[in-house]
């Protein structure tokens, strides 16, 4: 319809209505872009008017590493109640104890809480500095606390590999693989711990002028709120990476935990032996409730190191950088008669405004659109962190599910190991879910009454 080709004529770029007085530009229609009424494509952008999020209190590395660290000695302590229980109760039972402590591998219970305290260690080590005074006694404290911690773990290591053998202790070494394949030979995520709070921008930050602003791997991370695409562009690519660098630590710890803290004591444990009739140390267990301890484990502990990698202000970080960067939706091909523009890397584009590009005809859609159509990373990024709510809400929504599944298991279970494994899990989850709760309320006040529209 005529009504409609003058309205997409009307968010056109600025060389497209500068031309109307001559004929037109070659990629629209001559006729829309005589029309006099046409508004400049460069006075409709402006930059996003951000909410201010104010500080919400977080827990620090060594703090968060030693929760992590009890934690999975906790569920450790639980697999062998799940493992060596005894029903000492009953008139003919010859146990006098709740576990079989004699089948408790004193060596492999050592080897596998010294893994667990590997990155405690090492936070301690980097974070715990001393005065000018006592400098060299805390440094010596630290060389000795590591030395110590070699030494025991290598003989503890030897103990297990003379008691169960080679092929068996191989078990211990899959986490590495797990490492090769997200991290590579670097060993940079064994000892980095990422900043809990973005550092303020600066006021060179600000600069929207022309020239491109390179943003170092390891520098702070920060928000620049500039009219210059490629900025926005990079700044992007930064907080990709180190996104996408924070969900691989995530996963990889988490499986860490649950490997050695609940898979390890299983897979050296006394498994039982169909064709052996005498074999009076043979050990029966619910296999599908060990299995479910490991899962329930290893969600626990993903939900722990995601609320702590993904803290509600570096999320509002992502989001900054989402508004600004915008989406471009692809439009169908019978739609290419309506007039349109060349895409230009350096053009920050409005809403509404129709490009073409090499793969194909894209409509911007954001305040701003500084994304290059096509690029399913762009995309993906803005689709996760444009809505500044969403991934608080699945974090929110999938603590509530496992906590509520925990529940539901306790509430059916009568077995005194089953009651105190399910009770304990809780009371870890419960703070987690406290912790995101609150971020979750506060987060929700803050975005409620903002308005996302555009500020002049």
């Amino acid at each position: 319809m005529p009504g409609g080709r003058r309205l997409f004529s009307r968010i056109q770029s600025s060389n497209a209505y500068s031309s109307g007085k001559s004929g037109g530009s070659g990629s629209s229609h001559g006729h829309d872009d005589r029309d006099g009424n046409v508004v400049p494509l460069a006075s409709m952008v402006v930059l996003p008017k951000h909410s201010y999020l104010p500080e919400i209190p977080g827990d620090g590395n060594l703090y968060f590493e030693c929760m992590l660290f009890v934690f999975g000695i906790i569920m450790m302590c639980l697999q062998y109640i799940n493992l060596y229980k005894t029903v000492w109760w009953l008139p003919q039972s010859h146990a006098q104890y709740a576990l079989n402590f004699y089948l408790i591998d004193v060596n492999l219970v050592g080897i596998i809480s010294l893994i667990l305290a590997v990155r405690l260690l090492i936070c301690f080590v980097q974070e715990v500095t001393g005065s000018k005074l006592l400098h060299w006694p805390v440094q010596i404290a630290k060389g000795m606390l590591i030395t110590s911690a070699v030494i025991c773990a290598a003989y503890a290591l030897y103990q297990v590999i003379n008691e169960h053998g080679i092929k068996t202790c191989l078990f211990l070494a899959y986490p590495a693989v797990i490492y090769l394949l997200l991290f590579g030979l670097s060993i940079k995520p064994l000892y980095q711990h990422h900043q809990a709070w973005p550092r303020p921008a600066l006021a060179g930050d600000r600069q929207s002028g022309p020239q491109r602003v390179k943003l170092k791997e390891d520098a702070p991370l920060g928000h620049t709120c500039t009219l210059t695409p490629d900025i926005v562009r990079e700044e992007v690519d930064v907080l990709k990476r180190d996104f996408n660098g924070r969900l691989r630590q995530v996963l990889f710890n988490s499986l860490t935990t649950s490997f050695y803290a609940t898979g390890v004591p299983v897979w050296f444990s006394q498994n039982s032996y169909t064709n052996c009739e005498t074999c009076w140390n043979t050990l029966y267990y619910d296999w599908w409730w060990m299995c479910q301890h490991v899962c329930l484990t290893w969600l626990s502990a993903l939900l722990m190191l995601t609320s702590h990698f993904l803290q509600p202000h570096y999320l509002h970080l992502l989001h900054k950088s989402a508004r600004h960067l915008g989406r471009w939706q692809r439009m169908e091909a019978r739609n290419a008669h309506v007039p349109y523009n060349a895409w230009s890397e350096l053009q920050v584009w409005p809403q509404g405004a129709l490009v073409k590009h090499v793969r194909g005809l894209f409509k911007a859609e954001g305040i701003n659109v500084t994304a290059e159509p096509g690029n399913s990373l762009h995309g993906r990024f803005y689709m996760l962190f444009h809505q500044p709510m969403r991934v608080m809400n699945w974090l929110v929504f999938l603590t509530c599910s496992v906590v509520g599944y925990q529940f539901f298991r306790l509430v059916q279970s009568s077995e005194w190991s089953h009651i105190i494994s399910l009770a304990l899990l809780m009371f870890c989850n419960f703070y987690t879910l406290f912790k995101l709760l609150r971020d979750w309320f506060l987060m929700g006040k803050v975005y409620k009454d903002h308005d996302y529209g555009i500020s002049n």
